[in-house]
């Protein structure tokens, strides 16, 4: 199944007072790097990243032909900025947002309410023999990303990797859960089995808490990424619903991410 199916298929995904879905909009994909800039900004994974005012559109940037747009505008050197460490980049529209160059590889996810935009989350997708995705795996390069030895074989076959996972702070708390739902179901239909996953600690922590249970093991040690301390992670998915589905804390939280029930009952949920 494509991108347009699934469109069809997952156009809006309503559970209460929250849609979701994939982006395929410019001002979509805008609103999800929002989401993205402002928990990156609040929680202090930027200090340290370049920034960079461009006399571009946003509009223009986040489509097809982005990134030879970046190419075209930035300076040699901050390019390759980009390429290593992302930009925070003023556009002359006066967007200011966090870009690297997974964007343009990726399955991007947001969560709507009456409000606008208030949630993120992507999957950007491993390098294939056709030769469309660019970049390999964040998880897989970063040179200060250690995976373990007993890991390494099996990592090398992963399909995709789940990052920006994010919402605004006020959001409503099904929002992260609805995320990972949708992210789950178009895992499903384009047999993605597992993602990869360099995941801040505190999300690693409820990941694996009462209410989730999904067992989600260890592949490297613990490093400083994006600003936080964070986990190297593989997440079979079927397996962790399954993990959560055996124990009674987590059994309808389980259910929700097999699209089984909706999110009435999840108040207890806090998000990140």
């Amino acid at each position: 199944m494509n991108e347009s199916e699934f469109v069809i298929k997952e156009k809006e995904l309503l559970e209460g007072e929250v849609s979701v879905g994939l982006a395929v909009t410019p001002q979509e994909m805008i609103g999800r790097l929002d989401v993205v800039t402002d928990r990156y900004i609040r929680e202090g994974y930027l200090q340290g990243i370049p920034f960079a005012r461009i006399d571009l559109e946003a509009e223009e940037v986040v489509q097809e032909n982005g990134l030879g747009l970046l190419y075209e505008s930035l300076e040699p050197k901050l390019f390759d900025k980009f390429l290593n460490e992302g930009l925070l980049l003023k556009f002359s529209g006066g967007q200011q947002l966090y870009l690297d160059k997974y964007h343009w590889q990726s399955a991007q996810f947001i969560a709507k309410t009456s409000q606008g935009i208030v949630g993120s989350v992507r999957l950007i997708m491993a390098n294939n023999d056709s030769g469309n995705n660019m970049f390999k795996l964040p998880t897989l390069t970063d040179e200060n990303i250690l995976i373990e030895q007993d890991w390494k074989e099996k990592v090398a076959n992963v399909k995709a990797e789940l990052s920006q996972f994010a919402k605004y702070k006020d959001a409503p708390v099904s929002v992260a859960v609805s995320l990972l739902r949708i992210a789950a179901q178009y895992s499903r239909v384009n047999e993605i089995e597992e993602w990869l996953a360099t995941t801040d600690n505190r999300v690693v922590k409820m990941l694996n808490g009462i209410y989730f249970n999904f067992g989600l093991p260890k592949i490297g040690p613990s490093v400083r990424y994006l600003g936080s301390e964070s986990t190297p992670q593989i997440i079979n998915i079927e397996q962790a619903i399954q993990n959560a589905d055996e124990k009674v804390s987590s059994r309808n939280m389980a259910r929700f991410l097999r699209g089984e029930n909706d999110i009435q009952g999840f108040e207890w949920y806090t998000g990140v």
